[in-house]
């Protein structure tokens, strides 16, 4: 009886794999036509849009490309990966797959991801605590534990990557030794190799202005909001895996950055003035 439990048990989860496979191979061809037949790009918010929100709005466009690999998080998810070995075709499962949209199988950094890595970085920017804490606040407005909600001054859009994703496997190591871990296979990832390009799109909105609301937090926040991006593209990544260096970008140059209006473009200086050596300002 105990000899036919475990024989059946085997006999389930050896089905149960080959229908993943299949599903996973269905999956993978539905995703390249569904990629192949939206443009993504519908999904951007448009600059001309600005004429219709109120003053002091300011849209943002960061073009970038990826200096380390990006990885993220997609939970309940797999995608399939051919592999071959002597001449063969094997078919392996992903177990940690990059995230994708499900309207056009794109990898995608999603607006939730965004504002988690640039809050992060947000904490890292050096200025007076107390003056910090305030300016995050009206960013990205109140946590969750707060009694008081406020919602934050900053929105932000989904970045689709036109790249096609790789696969690489990361061996896990002892952090005293650096050695492999014994008895710890490989873990397989799906990442956005080195050199992949995409666009952050965000808008500032501060709106309503509440009673305390002065005009000069316009230029604190896009200030402060500047070194937060400095610090999350070139030092912190966006990416899972920060403690490696993932989601970093290269040097990104003044004509891949616009802002409308204008006038609020010079605020942002301290993000592509690091090619002769000065870290920002006039």
């Amino acid at each position: 009886m105990v000899h036919d439990y475990y024989l059946s048990v085997a006999y389930l989860e050896n089905k149960l794999d080959k229908q993943k496979v299949e599903l996973g191979k269905k999956k993978k061809e539905m995703l390249k036509n569904i990629s192949k037949d939206k443009n993504f790009t519908e999904f951007y918010p448009s600059f001309d849009d600005l004429k219709y929100l109120p003053q002091n709005s300011v849209l943002i466009k960061i073009s970038f490309t990826l200096k380390k690999p990006y990885i993220s998080k997609n939970e309940g998810e797999f995608h399939i990966v051919y592999v071959k070995e002597k001449d063969k075709k094997e078919v392996k499962i992903f177990e940690n797959p990059i995230v994708r949209d499900k309207f056009t199988g794109l990898s995608v950094v999603r607006p939730t991801a965004w504002k988690g890595h640039l809050r992060f970085a947000a904490e890292m920017v050096k200025k007076d605590e107390t003056e910090k804490k305030k300016i995050i606040r009206r960013l990205f407005g109140s946590k969750t534990d707060e009694d008081e909600a406020l919602k934050g001054r900053l929105y932000f859009f989904s970045t689709f990557f036109r790249n096609e994703s790789e696969r690489d496997v990361i061996t896990p190591l002892k952090r005293d030794t650096r050695t492999p871990v014994p008895k710890r296979a490989p873990i397989n990832l799906e990442l956005m190799k080195i050199g992949a390009k995409g666009e952050l799109y965000l808008l500032y909105f501060p709106y309503p202005k509440g009673e305390n609301y002065k005009d000069r937090e316009v230029e604190e926040d896009l200030k402060f909001l500047a070194e937060a991006l400095k610090l999350m593209f070139y030092t912190y990544g966006f990416s899972a895996k920060k403690t490696a260096g993932f989601g970093v970008v290269d040097p990104i140059d003044e004509d891949k950055i616009e802002i409308v209006p204008e006038n609020f473009k010079e605020y942002f200086s301290v993000i592509y003035r690091l090619h002769d050596g000065r870290e920002g300002g006039a």
